[in-house]
């Protein structure tokens, strides 16, 4: 089924409805379609992005960056799509932290976002692909940015002694891990954000393209997604600087090794000299 395509009211406008959102996030990529052939029991509103209605009136939308969003689903049926994720390939874990809720009225007279609370005037696969898929990039970006802060912390001991001692007073092999770790998450979250990219609902339609603009705004994602390229940049700079300061530590050791070798080499024919002299 290709992109919502087959539009349908979930909820006729003036029909009134209270929905709790939970939104959770799964280290790595959703293969939807996986995930779809391995689970057929769920009934599939649309494909991609993936939006199931396991229950009547419960709905589930994957993405395939890793964020999943909650409908109105109780506890067991939240757990039990969680455990269906946890068995899929490329999915690690699930981020504890990373979660967060909205409620979602439907049946207002106009659609508008406000604090922790989005009013419709009426459900569609439209509105709530939108509103989940803006729920499920601000789960992402929790993740990512904690990701992000941890390699700066690990970075931090290193540039303090460096300010402080002006030398790197880390092992060899313990800067490299950091530098590795630091540009593994960098590559993650790059892969991750190019994701984050208009919706395609919002493309035809000015009221679609209002609610998107409306959740980006309530949930800061641009402010967000500036601030991690910032941070991304800085660990782009630093590794470097680390790798090229490890590099010419190399050099210098080597030069000290070249100069210890002559200066033995220069010793043992002295002592030769001397030798040979005593002897004669």
């Amino acid at each position: 089924m290709p992109l919502l395509s087959r539009i349908r009211p979930l909820l006729p406008e003036g029909d009134a409805r209270e929905f709790s959102l939970q939104a959770d996030y799964f280290d790595g990529q959703i293969d939807l379609k996986a995930f779809s052939a391995a689970h057929p029991h769920h009934a599939i509103l649309n494909s991609n992005p993936l939006i199931l209605e396991p229950r009547q009136g419960n709905y589930v939308y994957l993405s395939r960056f890793g964020g999943v969003v909650f409908w109105n689903c109780a506890g067991d049926l939240i757990q039990q799509v969680h455990d269906e994720l946890k068995r899929l390939p490329g999915l690690s874990r699930m981020e504890e932290q990373a979660r967060d809720t909205l409620l979602v009225r439907v049946g207002s007279t106009e659609d508008s976002v406000g604090f922790s609370e989005v009013n419709l005037r009426g459900l569609t696969l439209e509105k709530l692909s939108i509103v989940s898929l803006a729920l499920a990039q601000s789960v992402a970006l929790d993740h990512f940015e904690a990701a992000v802060s941890q390699a700066m912390a690990r970075f931090q001991p290193v540039v303090h002694a460096l300010s402080r001692d002006g030398k790197l007073a880390v092992p060899h092999r313990e800067l490299l891990r950091i530098a590795g770790f630091a540009m593994e998450v960098r590559a993650v979250v790059l892969e991750n954000l190019t994701l984050f990219d208009d919706p395609p609902e919002t493309w035809e339609s000015e009221s679609l393209a209002h609610l998107d603009g409306a959740l980006f705004d309530q949930f800061d994602l641009e402010e967000r997604l500036g601030a991690i390229r910032e941070k991304l940049a800085y660990l782009q700079d630093t590794g470097a600087t680390f790798l090229g300061l490890l590099d010419t530590r190399k050099n210098h050791r080597l030069e000290w090794v070249i100069i210890l070798l002559i200066l033995v080499e220069i010793l043992l024919a002295v002592g030769k000299d001397l030798f040979n002299l005593g002897a004669k």
